[in-house]
C-alpha cells in the first residue's frame, strides 16, 4: 500500500509537471502584444484616375476612381523575450479622414483580417504574428468624402478582458 502512495505522489508530480510545460510553451509560443514594436514607414492615399471614355456609365458620368490607402509597417521587437515568443501580433488600424480645417469627417476602426486583406503570404500573421525585422506593405481600399483633404493612421490593440 505505501509503494502504491508512492508511485500515485510520483505520478501526480509528474502530470503537474508536464501541466506547467505546456502552459510555459503555449505562453511562448503566443504572438505578444508591444505597441512600442510597430513603426508606421509610409501611408499614403491613391486616387486611381482614368482618361479613357472606357470608363463611362450607361449615362455618360464617369465611374467612380477606385481609392485606397497604401501602408508601410515596420516590425521592431525589443530582444527581451525569449527566442521562441519573438512573435508580435497584428494591431488594429485607426484611420481618420478630416477636412482642410483638420476636423474630423470619417473614422474607421479596422481589425488584422480587414487591413490584411486577402493576401495569402501575410495571412499566416494573423495567427502566427509578425517576426522581428518584417516589413508589412498593404493597400486598403477606402471612400474618401469629396471634402476630405488629410488622414491619420494610429495601430491600436483592443481592450481585451
Amino acid at each position: 500500500m505505501r509503494l502504491y502512495r508512492i508511485f500515485m505522489l510520483l505520478v501526480l508530480l509528474c502530470g503537474a509537471v508536464y501541466q506547467s510545460y505546456l502552459i510555459f510553451l503555449n505562453w511562448q509560443l503566443t504572438p505578444k502584444k508591444d505597441d512600442s514594436a510597430w513603426r508606421l514607414e509610409f501611408a499614403e492615399i491613391h486616387t486611381s484616375t482614368s482618361g479613357s471614355s472606357e470608363a463611362l456609365t450607361l449615362e455618360n458620368s464617369p465611374l467612380p476612381s477606385p481609392q485606397y490607402l497604401e501602408i508601410q509597417l515596420q516590425v521592431d521587437s525589443k530582444e527581451e523575450y525569449p527566442l521562441l515568443a519573438r512573435k508580435i501580433a497584428l494591431p488594429n488600424l485607426e484611420v481618420l479622414l478630416s477636412n482642410v480645417t483638420g476636423e474630423p469627417l470619417a473614422y474607421q476602426e479596422l481589425t488584422p483580417l480587414q487591413w490584411l486583406g486577402s493576401e495569402p503570404r501575410l495571412l499566416p500573421y494573423l495567427t502566427q504574428g509578425v517576426p522581428a525585422k518584417t516589413q508589412i506593405t498593404v493597400n486598403i481600399p477606402i471612400v474618401l468624402p469629396d471634402t476630405a483633404s488629410g488622414f491619420q493612421v494610429q495601430m491600436v490593440y483592443p481592450n481585451s478582458f
